[in-house]
Formats: structure tokens, C-alpha cells, sequence
């Protein structure tokens, strides 16, 4: 987490975890976290670019999470969210230590109800970092984003890079 605080600006490391009518709360998440707003202009990212609301980096002991975060209030396009997901997960990989060990899990958080058609959609995409491949987990607006971490072992792929 040292290294993500160093590379992001400090006006970018955010502790409001919504947007939009749309938030997940941080209720029993790892007590040592950094969650980074992927919209903070002082990134000086292509502001063309599609890319995730929030990037969330915690530790809890020996356990340690990385999670793009995509919240939607409204209606979403499963390949336009995938690719938001998959641009965290690669500001993920620039931003964090070569061997760092991780479970790696990204998160889309909705507000609304989604058909069987976009969950099975959405189950079949997936997000790649540093080779493991993750289906995205769906929460519910407002819920905890410790439902997506405690996804498991299956779900969340631990990243180790040698």
C-alpha cells in the first residue's frame, strides 16, 4: 500500500466511496485500505479513457485485496463495465510492487435490479491482472464491499507475481 500512496497524489486517495446515487460502504473492510477515485484529474489520465470509479487496495493481517470498483445506479452495458474494470485492474498492475501477493477481485456495485440475461453476461466476463483472469463480483448499492472480498478462493484469484 506504501508504494500506491507514493504513486497516486494525495488528493486522489478518497474516503467517499459513491457516485452517482451509488456507494458501497466500508463496513468491516481491512482496517488498513487505500481506495484511489480513478476520476481525480490530478492522475492526468486520458479523460477519454473509460476506466473504474474506484480502485481499492486493503490488508488485513497476512491477507491483502486488490478491487476495481464500477458503481451503477442506473442501466450499464456489461463490455463497457468489463473494460472500465479491466483499466483499473491495469492502473492496478503500474501502480503496485512487482511481487506483491493479492487477492484479486473486481466489484460492481448496482443499484438497481439487473436481468438474469446482463448477471449471466457479466459472469462470463472477465478481468485480467498479471495474467489471472476474475469474473467480476456483483454487490448491491449501499452494501459492504467486505461481500465482494470474502468471495471464494475460487472467485478471487491470489496474484503472486515471482
Amino acid at each position: 500500500m506504501a508504494r500506491l500512496r507514493q504513486a497516486v497524489p494525495k488528493k486522489c486517495v478518497t474516503h467517499s466511496y459513491g457516485k452517482d446515487g451509488c456507494s458501497v460502504s466500508m463496513a468491516g473492510a481491512p482496517p488498513h485500505h487505500v481506495t484511489v477515485n480513478l476520476d481525480c484529474s490530478a492522475l492526468r489520465l486520458n479523460s477519454t479513457e473509460k476506466r473504474c470509479d474506484l480502485l481499492f487496495v486493503g490488508e488485513d493481517g497476512k491477507d491483502a485485496w486488490v478491487a476495481p470498483i464500477e458503481l451503477k445506479s442506473g442501466r450499464f452495458r456489461v463490455d463497457e463495465v468489463k473494460d472500465q474494470l479491466q483499466k483499473g485492474a491495469d492502473l492496478a498492475d503500474k501502480w503496485l510492487p512487482t511481487n506483491a501477493a493479492f487477492r484479486f477481485v473486481p466489484v460492481v456495485a448496482c443499484g438497481r435490479g439487473i436481468s438474469k440475461h446482463k448477471i449471466r453476461a457479466l459472469h462470463q466476463a472477465a478481468v485480467t491482472l498479471r495474467g489471472k483472469k476474475r469474473r467480476p463480483v456483483l454487490i448491491r448499492c449501499r452494501s459492504p464491499l467486505r461481500e465482494a472480498l470474502d468471495v471464494s478462493p475460487s472467485g478471487a484469484a491470489k496474484v503472486q507475481r515471482p
